[in-house]
């Protein structure tokens, strides 16, 4: 189970308890305050007290306290208090009690405990979560095509004129990911308000998904640099890959590139050296040979199918998660589980694989 969803389900229980615990108790209702909505203004270091105001829009009278310093008792609150920050809203439940500081000259101390809470939130609509990802999206492909020159297929086209793998399945995850993350940005600052401008983090299975994506670009840039230099260096022809006449997605992304005619070269007869010429090894006739046409290749298809589960779980994923925007100073974005964390590792290795024992010509 993923942090997020941890944190989700305490929150959960915790607004579940303050419903119990603002019920009448049977012993002394007194010491059991309503709900209240209260802003954090401070955290203690050790998480054993905090201070809260209500709020301008609180009447401050004999019986409701603007500034609350709570103090925090139970165990659980206090694992709790360590995920608050100055300026969340929240929903508490806290208890009161009053005692008398001297027996002589009485004089009536109030204390206050904080028993649970949760964070305030509110929920867009299922039609304003898809307007919000439509148009965050929208801003990142139009400054795609505005950076790009109006052809952002560049982005994904190899020098080979072919589109690639790798710088795909890195656009796509990119573009994935930052417009999820304007969009957090733009649902906080419509429905929080501008007080929760940014704040927003990037879990860690998201990060390494990220990182793996450019590590699989770099990685098959590198591979076959080094497939290129290397004939070269030893002063043998260098492979290269024949450049298509045009892309064609689909072809390209889950088929190999084939491999080109071969010509019939004649037989050569030996020859010793004459005078500048040199001498000529004798070589059979080699036959010419037919061209093959691009085949389907596994690799590449198995590392399409993964970006795009990957992908389409993570849209889902964010698009539940915007159901609920939280008055919370510092949130973080969904988190991918492990199971397609480690699929779209190994899709990628598997892909690298292939790069790695391939014909530079030919994959």
């Amino acid at each position: 189970m993923t942090r997020i969803a941890k944190l989700a389900i305490g929150w959960i229980l915790a607004c579940s308890a303050i419903s119990l615990l603002s019920l009448p108790a049977w012993g002394d209702a007194t010491t059991t305050e309503k709900p209240t909505h209260v802003i954090v203004m401070a955290v203690a270091s050790d998480q054993l007290s905090l201070d809260v105001t209500t709020g301008p829009s609180t009447v401050c009278n004999l019986d409701t306290a603007c500034n609350l310093h709570l103090g925090v008792a139970d165990n659980v609150v206090k694992d709790q208090v360590k995920l608050l920050h100055k300026g969340d809203h929240l929903q508490i439940v806290y208890s009161t009690d009053t005692k008398s500081t001297d027996a002589k000259s009485p004089a009536d101390v109030k204390t206050f405990t904080l028993k649970a809470w949760c964070v305030d939130s509110v929920a867009p609509s299922p039609w304003s979560r898809a307007w919000v990802l439509l148009v965050s999206a929208g801003a990142c492909f139009l400054l795609t095509l505005i950076f790009s020159g109006f052809h952002p297929t560049q982005l994904i086209i190899s020098e080979d004129n072919r589109y690639s793998n790798s710088r795909f399945q890195m656009a796509l995850w990119f573009f994935v990911l930052i417009a999820s993350y304007v969009a957090e940005l733009l649902l906080r600052v419509v429905w929080a308000g501008w007080d929760f401008t940014g704040g927003v983090n990037i879990p860690q299975n998201l990060l390494l998904l990220s990182g793996m994506s450019a590590l699989t670009f770099a990685g098959a840039k590198g591979i076959t640099s080094s497939k290129t230099s290397a004939p070269a260096v030893a002063g043998q022809p260098v492979a290269q890959k024949k450049r298509a006449d045009k892309p064609n997605f689909f072809l390209d992304l889950t088929h190999d590139d084939g491999i080109p005619e071969v010509p019939a070269q004649p037989a050569v007869a030996a020859r010793a050296a004459v005078g500048d010429q040199p001498a000529v090894e004798a070589k059979p006739a080699v036959p010419a040979k037919p061209a093959v046409p691009p085949q389907f290749d596994f690799g590449d298809f198995q590392m399409i199918i993964v970006t795009i589960i990957a992908v389409a779980t993570y849209i889902v994923l964010i698009f539940n998660f915007f159901g609920h925007v939280e008055y919370s100073k510092l949130i973080t974005l969904p988190d991918v589980d492990t199971t397609i964390l480690a699929t779209f590792g190994l899709g990628q290795g598997a892909y690298l694989t292939k790069k790695a024992v391939g014909n530079v010509g030919t994959s």
